[in-house]
């Protein structure tokens, strides 16, 4: 099968340098019913070249893919030379990546040959990507207006499902970002492009065409999985690239009014927004406070929320009531989190005093201190299940769960909860040291101490191989 459709290719190639495929305008002759012919055949050769893009086996997929593209280059050639000015041949370009990203048949190895040996070498090819996944996603594109043949095999939810997982998947593994000048690196580059604002060769044509497809391509119906990796990478692949940032705020305000895990990766390109494009989000520290809940100790994205959290808490500005929730919120959460947990809480809360003194009278109503009245667990008038932070009393509660720390199964947990017992002289910790550590960190960190005295042991050694009184002594007696 392979080749045959390659010896076509090759012939192919030679009938459109010869110029025997292009339409003849001339009215009806002897050349242009044998450029008719010719072209018939050729659309029949790519019709069964764009079947082989859906064989089970990745190998032909890609050979058909290489086909295809040899075919764009001569159609886009031609079309060029006809007209005098650069053309792209994007009805077929189109074609091939509509039945490549709505195909659940298409292969790791085409997606990755689709990328690596196309898309992140020719600007011209990634530029009408990004245009061609805007226009596929958009909620009115009818794909059999484009010229896709054939009935329809597949429900619209799993084309829909396809789409999301190989769009993704592709927009993934292109490394260029549209930050370059200018483009000059095409696959159709019979005639050079000219450089106005709609130009396959303008910089912000390429920005343009970047930001259209991935705004059309976040109002699909993700999967959890693809909406967590979308929001991991929107504040270093995508919000810096953006021609209009703004426009990824409804995307983002919704992923953080979702709660758990999803909300937490929200934050960073939230934040990206807040920061640098003054996005105006009320009740963020509402939302914030909400977040810390009895699972955020445990989730895997907790270094990583906890970056971002010394960076919103940062401000001097910030109201004493609103850090002093916080502030509790997170002792209350430390008392049954894991060492791996309590061990970030810590640092984060001495952090937190030292920036904000305002907050150090929880402290000194912590029990055993003087000169404040103590406020113990049983008379604490903390709200822990109150929403809002402005209403949950943390400013007249105390740390008592911090002396309960002080008392904590694991002697490193008791150590470091300790400092508050001490004055306030000691830096702010750097909270990296403290983020990563797990259950094996604490482990090999034990095992590899070396202990200044041998442990004691209530194990006294044996002087003999029996001892008098055993049972089995009274057996073995000669």
């Amino acid at each position: 099968m392979f080749v045959a459709t390659n010896s076509l290719g090759r012939i192919f190639a030679g009938l459109w340098k010869q110029g025997l495929l292009k339409r003849n305008k001339e009215g009806k002759t002897a050349a242009s019913t044998v450029s008719d012919w010719l072209r018939g055949n050729y659309n029949e050769y790519i019709g069964i070249l764009k079947t082989q893009l859906k064989h089970s086996e990745a190998a032909i997929q890609v050979a058909a893919l290489k086909l295809l593209m040899q075919a764009v280059v001569h159609e886009g050639e031609n079309m060029s030379k006809s007209s005098g000015s650069y053309e792209f041949p994007n009805s077929l370009y189109l074609s091939i990546l509509e039945l490549i990203l709505d195909g659940s048949e298409a292969s790791d190895h085409l997606l990755r040959t689709l990328a690596d040996s196309y898309l992140n070498l020719y600007d011209d090819l990634r530029y009408y990507f990004y245009r061609d996944v805007a226009k596929i996603a958009s909620p009115d594109y009818d794909p059999f207006k484009s010229g896709k043949s054939g009935a329809r095999t597949k429900s619209l939810v799993e084309e829909a499902e396809s789409f999301v997982r190989n769009t993704f998947a592709v927009m993934g593994m292109i490394k260029v970002v549209p930050t370059a000048k200018e483009y000059t690196a095409f696959w159709v580059n019979a005639v050079s492009p000219t450089g106005d604002e709609n130009s396959v060769s303008n910089a912000a044509a390429h920005r343009k065409a970047f930001s259209e497809a991935w705004v059309a391509f976040l109002r699909q119906p993700l999967t959890a999985e693809i909406y967590k990796q979308v929001l991991l990478s929107m504040h270093r692949r995508i919000i810096p690239h953006m021609v209009d940032a703004t426009g990824l705020m409804d995307f983002l305000s919704t992923a953080y009014d979702a709660g758990g895990s999803i909300s937490l990766l929200a934050l960073n390109g939230l934040f990206t927004l807040i920061d640098q494009y003054n996005l105006n989000y009320p009740q963020f520290y509402e939302k914030l406070y909400a977040l810390f809940d009895r699972n955020l100790l445990h989730v895997k994205y907790r270094a990583r929320f906890f970056r971002l959290f010394e960076l919103f808490l940062g401000s001097s500005h910030l109201p004493a009531y609103l850090v002093a929730a916080f502030i509790k919120r997170i002792a209350r959460l430390a008392i049954s989190a894991t060492p791996s947990g309590a061990v970030t809480a810590i640092p984060v809360i001495y952090n937190l005093l030292k920036a904000h003194p305002s907050c150090m009278v929880l402290i000194h109503r912590m029990p055993g201190y003087e000169g404040e009245e103590s406020v113990d667990a049983e008379s604490d008038p903390y709200l822990a299940d109150e929403a809002d932070p402005a209403k949950c009393n943390a400013l007249s509660s105390s740390l008592w769960e911090l002396e309960t720390l002080q008392h904590h199964y694991y002697p490193n947990i008791a150590t470091l909860a300790n400092i508050f017992s001490e004055p306030f002289h000691k830096p702010k910790f750097q909270l990296e040291d403290f983020l990563d550590h797990t259950y094996s960190t604490f482990f090999d960190g034990d095992t590899a101490r070396t202990p200044k005295k041998a442990p004691a042991l209530a194990v006294q050694p044996p002087t003999a191989l029996l001892r008098t009184g055993d049972a089995i002594s009274d057996f073995l007696v000669l």
